[in-house]
């Protein structure tokens, strides 16, 4: 059986756009392969961030995972700051990593214009190199990404090839399994924007209060014609909500013009929440069930299991380049 490895970072609640555009594809891939998914909380310390915020956000991303159906009997779901053997294995490949390549990844060019003020870590530079740790050390045979993160994913899979013509062949070449695209889906206030917690107002989180969803998709941006039909160009908030009703129900968008023709943007809304809630219903009600103890109990034992091969494929490492 194949293994994937896959990461999230704790950097905020899921909203719609994460599930849709990784978590439920994740789901899948658990009856096919043998998953380890990473809660990513050492990449979450490459921005500033809050000590407690972060310990929160952590468990509210590992219980909100298992309420979506990531099922722990199936996929190894473990806290990367767990995993000593990540660390290692960075500073190696940092060794083999240039400067130059590292300063060309879109994500350090974002992250340094956006905190250009208050002064760019080391931590956005090298992201990338603790990214391709995280796949390597475990011989991972697929990476699922979207697109903006198949250039980390591409510089993972060279410094496997450096390493392995310096040091003898030990890892793997991962593949790059570049995520089926669905519809992107964007901020409720703003339809130009991508749906992001950077933008609170118009992000759906999953696990918010009912009055809260309710309030957000009624408030969300539509235009003045009252037509429900699907015009990226002209009609950017209606056709956004379309693709969540669409990705919701599952049905095809000239079956939901048809559905709505004649009615208005307050029915389309009124459906919208009806189809949210009905979707949504059994992963909220578990979510309330899981317990704090329960998630660290899974995830103790997924650090156990993550470990038992992390560990064993650092020992080969440190013999091969000379450390043991």
């Amino acid at each position: 059986m194949k293994l994937v490895v896959s990461g999230i970072k704790p950097t905020g609640r899921i909203q719609l756009g994460n599930y849709f555009g990784m978590i439920k594809e994740i789901i899948a891939m658990q009856d096919k392969y043998k998953v380890f998914l990473m809660i990513a909380d050492l990449h979450a310390q490459t921005v500033p961030y809050k000590p407690a915020e972060l310990q929160f956000l952590t468990y509210e991303l590992a219980s909100s995972l298992l309420a979506l159906g990531i099922d722990p009997q199936k996929t190894v779901i473990f806290k990367q700051s767990d995993i000593a053997s990540h660390l290692y294995l960075y500073w190696i490949l940092g060794c083999l990593s240039y400067f130059g390549e590292l300063q060309l990844m879109h994500e350090f060019k974002e992250q340094a214009e956006r905190y250009k003020k208050q002064g760019v870590g080391v931590g956005i530079l090298m992201y990338p190199v603790l990214q391709a740790a995280d796949v390597l050390l475990y011989n991972a045979d697929l990476v699922p990404v979207g697109k903006d993160q198949v250039q980390h994913l591409e510089l993972a899979r060279q410094l496997a090839r450096r390493f392995n013509k310096r040091f003898g062949q030990v890892f793997k070449i991962p593949e790059i399994y570049l995520r089926e695209e669905t519809a992107k889906i964007m901020s409720l206030d703003n339809p130009y924007k991508k749906m992001s917690k950077s933008s609170p107002e118009g992000c759906l989180e999953i696990f918010a209060s009912e009055k809260e969803i309710k309030e957000k998709i009624k408030r969300a941006v539509t235009d003045s014609s009252n037509e429900i039909k699907f015009d990226p160009e002209t009609k950017p908030g209606i056709s956004n909500l379309m693709i969540i009703y669409k990705c919701l129900t599952g049905k095809v968008l000239p079956e939901i013009e048809q559905e709505f023709f004649g009615l208005g943007y307050a029915d389309f809304k009124e459906k919208i929440i009806e189809a949210f809630f009905d979707y949504f219903k059994k992963a909220r009600e578990k979510k309330r069930k899981i317990s704090k103890g329960m998630v660290n109990k899974i995830l103790k034992e997924g650090a156990r299991q993550a470990n038992r091969i992390a560990e064993k494929n650092l020992k080969t490492i440190l013999k091969i380049v000379g450390l043991r």
